[in-house]
């Protein structure tokens, strides 16, 4: 396909098609309904020829001739696979029938036609636009130029040609090393979201990666930064003074209030605590958890959430008296904030170890796992728990709209990684916050938020 090398494969199994671009990793998306993977593995790049076709027509040219040569390609690759279907069924029911015809040509076409017919229902089913929400694979520092930047506004993702532009020129410029451009579109603003690190130096350097990576504008951190409230845990305020931006952040139940005073004299750090700042047109409220760090004070759940609860209503009260609008809400713990519920467009936390969505009156309640891959038991880190963090996507406007959102996880035993895309309009609808009527609303379950309130680590 014009100057790529490409391998394609089908088979049988989940409706999914895979981009691999070695040794980069790939892209997966949900782009069918038929029982059919779909693979186009990048085997070669001529860059001689590539670096012809783009003096020559651009990238708009090289998209073209791609576009073209998969044309021809990709009919004679399902007919192929038909053929293959039909000999291998030729083979097999020669075995099981020998000289019986009728069954032997019979078990040929119902394989040719299981194949055909699947081929079929693939492109009668095939979304294009799927791409727009991939699941990448693949290493952290080209996470960022191989996943298709968020289109801010109303940009729609239906044409084939669109898709395969975004793909081929993100791969183009990382297999040349040609500077990459940024995630989002121009003015676009990003804001990584890590919380539970856990006194982990993985996490903290995780964090750092996925902030320089991504390109963030600043960082918020939803607490349990340390794990015991010792002051010998302070050493990890020199990781986040190197972080090199902004960084909001509100204290969890393990952080004591002797670490937040020591984290508010960092000079790029913004601690809040019943307070609210603005970084780049967008308006946070944090407010401090209330349960002090275990060794100072152990409670059983039943008293915990009690005093987690407790505070919710002065957080609604802090937001109702606001000056301006709040965009963002950050708590370590969302039950501090679910009155809030209708009166924000974001609530974003973490506490429970567990990467979770839901939307409530209009509000949509975002947490992240833990980004030091940490453990109930012990808040260490644990080889079977993937480090966590978010990077939220805001078109600016006001006030600022959260467009996508991706979900990247890393595993710590082996490095493996996983970003996933969301967007937000298309995974949960238009979002108007409006204040339920009822004193006790029923948040609506969007994600995987449901059953874990009753975990107090």
């Amino acid at each position: 396909m014009g100057p790529f090398v490409v391998r394609l494969d089908t088979q049988f199994g989940r409706g999914v098609t895979d981009i691999v671009l070695p040794p980069l990793g790939h892209l997966t998306a949900n782009t069918h309904s038929a029982p059919l993977r779909l693979s186009a593995t990048l085997l070669d790049v001529r860059i001689s020829e590539l670096t012809r076709e783009l003096s020559a027509g651009g990238i708009d040219g090289l998209v073209a001739r791609v576009q073209a040569d998969s044309g021809h390609a990709l009919p004679l690759h399902a007919f192929r696979a038909i053929a293959v279907a039909g000999f291998g069924a030729l083979l097999l029911g020669a075995l099981a029938f020998r000289t019986r015809w009728v069954p032997l040509v019979s078990t040929i076409l119902i394989a040719m036609s299981l194949v055909g017919g699947s081929e079929i229902l693939a492109l009668a089913t095939f979304r294009s636009g799927a791409f727009a929400t991939p699941t990448f694979s693949g290493s952290l520092a080209l996470a960022a130029d191989i996943i298709p930047p968020v289109r801010s506004a109303a940009t729609k993702f239906d044409e084939f040609r669109a898709q395969l532009e975004r793909v081929v020129d993100g791969a183009i410029k990382v297999y040349t090393s040609i500077q990459t451009s940024p995630v989002g579109e121009a003015g676009e603003i990003r804001v990584l979201h890590i919380s539970d690190i856990h006194l982990s130096p993985l996490g903290l350097e995780f964090a750092k990666q996925i902030a320089d990576g991504f390109d963030v504008d600043f960082i918020v951190d939803t607490g349990d930064t340390t794990s015991f409230g010792t002051p010998p845990e302070n050493v990890v305020l020199n990781d986040i003074a190197s972080m090199g931006r902004p960084y909001v952040w509100v204290r969890g139940n393990h952080d004591s209030r002797a670490f937040q005073e020591a984290m508010e004299k960092l000079p790029n750090a913004i601690v809040l605590d019943g307070t609210t700042t603005e970084l780049d047109g967008i308006r946070l409220y944090g407010k401090g958890d209330p349960i002090k760090p275990p060794t100072i004070e152990r409670l059983s759940d039943a008293v915990f959430e009690s005093r987690v609860l407790a505070v919710d209503p002065f957080v609604l009260s802090d937001v109702e008296r606001a000056p301006q609008p709040v965009d963002i809400v950050a708590v370590h713990d969302d039950r501090m904030a679910q009155s809030v519920a209708g009166h924000v467009p974001l609530v974003i936390s973490g506490h429970f170890h567990v990467n979770g969505s839901r939307v409530q009156d209009g509000t949509l309640y975002l947490r992240v796992g833990t980004t030091g891959g940490s453990n109930f038991a012990t808040f260490l880190p644990d080889e079977g728990i993937p480090l966590s963090a978010e990077v939220l996507y805001f078109e600016p406007g006001t006030p600022p709209r959260l467009v996508a959102y991706d979900l990247i996880e890393q595993s710590p035993k082996t490095g493996a990684l996983t970003v996933t895309r969301h967007l937000v309009e298309q995974e949960f609808g238009t979002l108007t916050p409006s204040p339920s009527p009822s004193p006790m609303p029923s948040p609506t379950e969007t994600g995987g938020l449901a059953g874990a309130a009753s975990r107090t680590p």
